[in-house]
């Protein structure tokens, strides 16, 4: 005669096989690492920089020399290692800008070269190499700093700001290019 399971058989079996597959979830998931944390910023700054280029760009001046300025204000540090650093001036920033496309007034550039932050009050100093980059689709710039040297040496910092190219580049070539109040932060 087949034996059958009772109701009473069925349910116990059930609560032990939710039970099994509940402890196997929590084991695999505690097997998981946690999510990383985010790094938190050692100084975030409003930024305006000026980029001056000599000779101006144009269809057949594709390369030129780049001369720079920035000045960082209303600095803040996240993570409290750097409380003293209020602002500074970016100066002599120089490198070189390509133009790509044959048209420099559509943006197309990149620009690399190295500087030196001279920090208020305290007059402390920062060197650091430099990348632009900039996206025509939505009109901005991209700044990757590395920062080599002093105060901050070892932190990157990233900046995305607007563009604004001199208002007679189609004219006269591209001579200079604006970021008048962007965020950067230095990790």
């Amino acid at each position: 005669m087949p034996r059958h399971l009772g109701t009473t058989t069925r349910n116990r079996f059930r609560a032990w096989a939710v039970a099994a597959a509940s402890i196997l979830a929590l084991g695999s998931a505690a097997a998981v690492p946690p999510p990383a944390e985010a790094a938190v910023a050692s100084l975030a700054c409003t930024i305006n920089v000026q980029l001056s280029f000599s000779p101006p760009l144009t269809a057949v001046q594709t390369s030129a020399s780049v001369v720079a300025v920035a000045s960082l204000s209303n600095c803040l540090s996240p993570n409290g290692s750097q409380p003293q650093l209020a602002g500074g001036v970016a100066t002599p920033v120089t490198g070189t800008v390509s133009s790509l496309g044959g048209v420099p007034c559509n943006l197309l550039l990149t620009i690399t070269g190295s500087g030196v932050i001279e920090w208020s009050p305290g007059g402390e100093q920062t060197t650091f190499d430099f990348t632009v980059r900039t996206n025509v689709l939505d009109g901005t710039v991209q700044l990757t700093t590395w920062q080599t040297g002093g105060t901050l040496a070892g932190t990157t910092s990233q900046t995305v700001g607007a563009a604004n190219p001199n208002l007679d580049c189609l004219l006269n070539g591209l001579s200079g290019l604006a970021v008048p109040v962007a965020v950067t932060t230095f990790l």
